[in-house]
């Protein structure tokens, strides 16, 4: 399944890794347009239009919300062993993302100017999961734990019920316990045309995150400025950079994580010292596939995107994978640390042979919704930062307008703009 070859930057198979994208079909595109129109002209009866024809249930019957008796079931139902966790991934979720808390500040002059920045939350945001085949916890309390650190009083969910009109136990759970319980039983494009504009029962947001098929995809984009969005997210990947003291079966596991994803359009990859190495791990994969009936699952990706190159030089391998820009990168090395300091283009950064990417995925703090597709070149990943926004307070007396007013003046009229520059002509 997975390809072994001699790295250069010419290496069709390493063009092929830069050249991945996710794409939507144009017939997504027409589809979601039309959906959106409708839900926007018509509100609640075209969204419970779309929720019975795209996902087989009836609003009218199940209710919209969740209902308090089916979160304090949920409740009852989850394991003990599971609550444990979940308050142990939370508490390391806040631990990590209060620090990221925007701090406001004050700058002060001679003249008596004062200019401040000051930062507040968002008013509301609606998150959207998946929760019908694979619930999704660890993406909920991703996109939650961000947004109640950063103080949204007003915090919605959506998930495409059970054709029972059930919600999963489980998200149910995490949800109450992180103190939301305003869950929508709606989904796909429809839902997010309803909290984007609003219907006579769904409340309007100011932005939309959480992950989606194409459809979901398609609508945020689409949404974009209607709403905030987080990004449009596209399949996993995997870049991981080892020397010959790497346990190749580590190796083949941490490309597995990624490529069981199952779409094709992941990228798993590694970047080592020697074809020995590269046959080591492939073999790993092999066993470990067939072992525990991952085949399947992951054939798709490594036969696409699946690529173990083998490098001349580590800085080689520093500088593909900073081409790349993956979503995640894993650092096994003798010495990280030189390399941490030239990796510049990454979604996350996993150093050492037991910083195994679902670390990041499920539980130790940082945040696993992260740039895809080459977008970490210039984007960064979720954090506290996307639930608030940030302004600007000026405070400019007399004399400061005085002391500074030709100034302003000469670079209004430079632009042409001789109303601006009236504004500050009449207070000298």
């Amino acid at each position: 399944m997975v390809t072994i070859s001699r790295f250069d930057f010419d290496n069709p198979r390493y063009l092929n890794l830069l050249s991945r994208r996710s794409s939507i079909p144009e017939t997504v595109e027409i589809t979601v347009k039309d959906v959106l129109k409708n839900v926007k002209e018509k509100g609640d009866a075209a969204l419970h239009a779309y929720m019975q024809k795209f996902d087989g249930v009836d609003i009218s019957e199940i209710g919209l919300m969740v209902s308090d008796e089916e979160f304090e079931a949920a409740k009852k139902n989850v394991s003990e062993e599971f609550k444990e966790a979940v308050k142990n991934a939370c508490d390391n979720l806040f631990r990590f993302h209060k620090r990221q808390l925007p701090k406001g500040f004050t700058e002060e002059f001679e003249n008596g100017a004062v200019l401040e920045r000051k930062y507040t939350p968002l008013n509301s945001v609606a998150v959207t999961v998946p929760g019908d085949m694979a619930p999704l916890i660890s993406t909920l309390c991703m996109n939650l734990v961000p947004a109640v650190v950063a103080g949204v009083p007003n915090i919605y969910i959506l998930t495409k019920p059970k054709k029972d009109g059930t919600i999963d136990d489980r998200l149910l759970y995490v949800a109450d316990y992180l103190g939301v319980r305003n869950y929508y039983k709606i989904s796909g494009s429809q839902g997010l045309a309803a909290v984007a504009y609003g219907t006579e029962t769904v409340k309007k947001v100011d932005a939309i995150t959480g992950p989606g098929n194409n459809y979901t995809q398609m609508a945020k984009k689409l949404l974009f400025g209607e709403v905030k969005i987080d990004s449009i997210a596209g399949p996993s990947e995997i870049a991981i950079i080892a020397d010959e003291k790497a346990d190749p079966t580590f190796i083949a596991a941490d490309m597995m994580s990624q490529a069981e994803h199952g779409t094709g359009f992941e990228a798993s990859t590694a970047f080592v010292l020697s074809e020995e190495q590269a046959e080591k791990i492939r073999a790993e994969i092999n066993r470990l596939t067939k072992e525990n009936d991952l085949v399947s699952a992951t054939e798709k990706t490594f036969t696409n995107y699946g690529d173990i190159f083998v490098v001349d030089s580590i800085d080689d391998a520093v500088k593909a994978v900073n081409a790349i820009a993956p979503e995640h990168v894993e650092v096994l090395l003798e010495n990280n640390e030189e390399v941490l300091l030239k990796l510049t283009n990454a979604g996350a950064v996993f150093v050492g042979e037991y910083s195994t990417e679902p670390v990041g995925d499920y539980f130790c703090g940082t945040n696993h919704i992260l740039p895809t597709c080459g977008t970490a070149r210039f984007s960064s990943g979720m954090s506290v930062n996307e639930f608030m926004r940030g302004y600007s307070v000026i405070k400019y007396p007399e004399k400061a307008l005085k002391e500074n007013a030709d100034y302003i003046i000469e670079l209004a009229e430079a632009e042409g703009m001789r109303a601006h520059a009236l504004a500050v002509k009449v207070r000298k």
